[in-house]
């Protein structure tokens, strides 16, 4: 037996089972087939085929140093998968000696064979599941066979495989049997595998048809191999196996695999008994693998404002409709990317003006911040700026502008509007029922001025946004406050008087900043310009990473699907699609916890009833943490939606509260008379036509709709109350419509925490038993729905001047349905 072992030529330079045989094709670098998840799994475990994403090409060679040797394998295996089923296409072309010059028995011939090996198989990728087949022929031998495979990785840790080879028993050549496990002790920076592998005996005859002994059989012949693969840095691997073969024989390798994007290669030598062998192998692929990082400094340069706009739908969406991202969410990934790249050492910020509100301006500032803190340099180009765009400029270690830029900075203002003498005049009459002083959504219809209370939640918003906002300039510029007040009240800065008064640091052209980032860092740098896309890249865990669903309330909630009005200036926040999705989240096992993201004024309260409800559900009886995160507003219906969560998060700038509630009706009796027109109802019922504009109310039916808006804000109350941990009496005293700023919320423990939706991201992650450092999975695609006439629409309502036609239609949405109870921000806040 002994003798029959070493003449195998069956058994490969590799470690390899003894139960090995002529079948066997090449092998790559320390295979084990619990961790093989590539193209080279076509030709050893059908099942890690099923791992391929996009195509790939493997090149593998195994032979000898020996010239006294001249067995070799050389294989080309491409390979193609998507979507979780993977093809493949593989040659071998195999040459060797069925045994040693001086080991073959008597009468067999010791020239070398030579013949090829084609493969072609498939694989199905099931969840954490990997089943795969393939089928091998062989020119020139009367030989074919199937090689089964199954591969499973349930969790971050574990990998286990199996596989059935020569399945069909061809012609004397026996079944073989592989039982892999892989261990990951330290996640995704050290693989630990044991192989366990044996041929039937069933079926085996003397010889092959080359003429070489058929290697031992039976379970008791078993081989165990056990391999190691560590990464030392991103891209770098080394490779270690041993393998102990039929009790008989100890072989192993030392190897190195390096990967640069779409391309790598790797080595191992052949340590043990008999003539020294290597084995190599060289890949190409459209997937992206963890890179060697460059050791060259370079720069890098961002358009904000084509960053944060949301791109134009192609063909196709319009047709069909598409899914998107938002932009910001995209912005902040890709900057957290530039802070983990060592390679980056300074960043270029460009914008001409960012579609952003004051809030969200707050999440881009501090990831900004946290840019800075990671050792970068940041600049910061202005091609014109208002206040937002100065305001996050401020976070940057250096502040430029174009030498003709148009700097607006210049404070806050809030701008109310008012109709109701032109309703007058229309011959229409208002009639709201509200609860609350502060409750002035109504007042654009049935006021000529602003009240009292609407003019002190105005100036208290603006006190905090501007007092901020100078303290702010004053940290981050070194000036008195006093002075700053002053510039601002210049109105409009020449870019000259900024650079002298000390708000930005010079003035150069956009050819230029490649130059400054040079000076900033005192080296020569290239400056590459990059988007936001994420490229993507191979990922190396094992198992499903754990989910956060993001659920996005963004626009005026009404009940139905949502999407934009015929104008394209107010978006809609269809409280089906919002519940559907959060049902969805709720009762999907994968789903670990849930991030309302809220960007809305409020709008019809029965929809916010509805959200509310859905995430109660998914919080109390699915158990999963409901964390809700506030953009630029999320206000009366708004914050009814977030009143849901375990915890809420507020940009310090974000307008929140408006706890409240009305209903109105428009009497256009006068009107129709004017225009001599005549409406005649007939009903059944005294209020049938309550809602109908062709008459007044009468006194029962302002009582009926004030106890309806009554009871609704009692409930809103209540389940604020709840929510908070406090008393109805508490929350009535900052309720009654009242507006508040997010850190003005936060002192009145409307809010839990300041922090944008990276904190509320995090909160998720650690209320779900996730590690600060883990990654988890976003899943933040929402469907977006486009409409060619609101293009035509959106034009038509920017020809309108100083703005007013985006602000009517905006108004008009927040009064919403005449028979739908409003629970909607008090006024149409503008603050610029």
């Amino acid at each position: 037996m002994r003798v029959l072992a070493v003449c195998s030529i069956a058994v490969s330079l590799v470690a390899l089972p003894a139960g090995a045989q002529l079948t066997q094709g090449a092998v790559a670098p320390s295979e084990s087939f619990s961790l093989q998840d590539d193209g080279t799994s076509l030709g050893s475990n059908p099942a890690g085929l099923g791992f391929v994403e996009g195509l790939e090409a493997d090149f593998l060679h195994n032979g000898f140093y020996s010239r006294s040797r001249d067995d070799q394998t050389n294989a080309l295996y491409l390979t193609g998968g998507t979507g979780g089923l993977a093809l493949g296409l593989g040659f071998d072309w195999i040459r060797r000696r069925p045994c040693g010059e001086f080991l073959c028995p008597p009468g067999v011939d010791t020239a070398p064979s030579s013949y090829r090996r084609t493969t072609v198989g498939g694989a199905l990728h099931l969840g954490s599941l990997s089943l795969g087949a393939v089928h091998r022929g062989f020119s020139g031998l009367d030989l074919s066979s199937w090689d089964f495979g199954a591969l499973m990785r349930p969790w971050r840790w574990i990998s286990l495989g199996g596989a059935v080879l020569d399945a069909d028993r061809p012609g004397p050549l026996p079944r073989r049997w592989v039982v892999s496990t892989a261990l990951r002790p330290w996640r995704e920076n050290v693989d630990i595998a044991a192989d366990l592998r044996w041929a039937e005996c069933t079926n085996v005859q003397l010889n092959t048809p080359i003429g070489s002994p058929v290697p031992s059989c039976g379970f008791d012949r078993k081989d165990w191999i056990f391999t190691a693969r560590a990464r030392v840095a991103r891209g770098l691997t080394l490779l270690g196996q041993i393998a102990l073969l039929d009790r008989s024989r100890t072989q192993g390798m030392v190897g190195l695999q390096v990967d640069l994007g779409h391309v790598g290669a790797s080595y191992a030598p052949v340590i043990g008994p008999g003539d020294p062998g290597d084995v190599w192998r060289i890949r190409a692929s459209t997937e992206r693998w963890p890179s060697l990082r460059s050791p060259l400094r370079q720069a890098v340069e961002l358009d904000l404002k084509k960053a944060l706009s949301h791109p134009r739908p192609g063909p196709v969406a319009l047709i069909f409709g598409a899914t998107a991202r938002d932009p910001l969410a995209e912005t902040l990934a890709a900057l957290r990317r530039i802070a983990r790249d060592p390679a980056t050492r300074a960043v270029v910020l460009r914008t001409g003006g960012m579609p952003l509100g004051l809030a969200r301006a707050e999440e881009l500032r501090a990831a900004i911040e946290d840019l800075k803190a990671s050792g970068k340099k940041v600049l910061f180009y202005l091609e014109s700026a208002g206040d937002l765009e100065y305001s996050v400029a401020l976070s940057a270690d250096r502040v430029y502008a174009a030498p003709q830029a148009v700097l607006l900075v210049n404070g806050f203002a809030a701008t109310a509007l008012f109709a109701a003498a032109g309703l007058d005049k229309l011959g229409v009459k208002a009639e709201f029922f509200r609860v609350g002083a502060y409750k002035n959504a109504p007042d654009l219809f049935t006021r000529s001025g602003m009240s009292g209370e609407q003019r002190e939640v105005e100036s208290s918003l603006l006190d905090d946004l501007y007092g901020r906002y100078v303290r702010r300039i004053s940290d981050a510029r070194h000036l008195d406050e006093r002075k700053v007040k002053s510039l601002l009240d210049e109105g409009i800065l020449k870019p000259g008087e900024a650079v002298q008064a000390g708000l930005i640091d010079g003035l150069v052209y956009p050819d230029q900043l490649e130059e400054e980032a040079g000076k900033v860092l005192g080296a020569n740098v290239t400056l590459k310009k990059i988007g936001t896309d994420q490229p993507a890249e191979r990922d190396l865990r094992w198992g499903r990473r754990g989910r956060i669903a993001v659920v996005r309330v963004e626009g005026n909630i009404a009940r139905g699907e949502g999407g934009r009005d015929p104008f394209g200036a107010v978006r809609v926040a269809g409280s089906d699609a919002i519940v559907r999705r959060i049902r969805h989240a709720a009762d999907d096992s994968s789903v670990a916890a849930i991030v309302v993201r809220i960007d809305s004024p409020g709008g019809d309260g029965t929809a916010s009833d509805l959200i509310w409800r859905e995430l109660v559900r998914a919080r109390k009886e699915k158990k999963k943490p409901v964390i809700a995160s506030m953009g630029d507003v999320a206000a009366s219906g708004g914050y009814y939606v977030a009143a849901s969560a375990d915890a809420i998060f507020a940009d310090p700038a974000t307008i929140t509260g408006s706890i409240g509630v009305f209903v109105g009706h428009f009497d256009a009796s006068e009107l129709f008379g004017k225009l001599g027109l005549n409406l005649v109802t007939i009903k059944r019922g005294e209020s049938a036509d309550l809602f109908h504009p062709q008459r007044s109310l009468t006194d029962h039916e302002r009582k009926t709709l004030q106890a309806w808006v009554d009871d609704f804000y009692e409930l809103f109350v209540t389940r604020v109350a709840e929510a908070r941990g406090l008393t109805s009496a508490d929350v009535h005293r900052v309720a009654q419509g009242r507006v508040w700023t997010g850190s003005q919320a936060v002192e009145r423990k409307l809010v839990d925490r300041l922090g944008g939706l990276e904190e509320a991201l995090a909160e998720a992650k650690r209320r779900a038993g996730f590690a600060a450092d883990e990654e988890v999975e976003v899943d933040d695609e929402e469907a977006v729905s486009v409409d060619l006439t609101s293009f035509a629409g959106a034009t038509a309502l920017e020809a309108v001047p100083f703005g007013f036609g985006p602000r009517a239609l905006r108004a008009l949405s927040l009064l919403g349905d005449a028979d739908t109870l409003r629970a909607a921000l008090p006024f149409d806040l503008e603050v610029r």
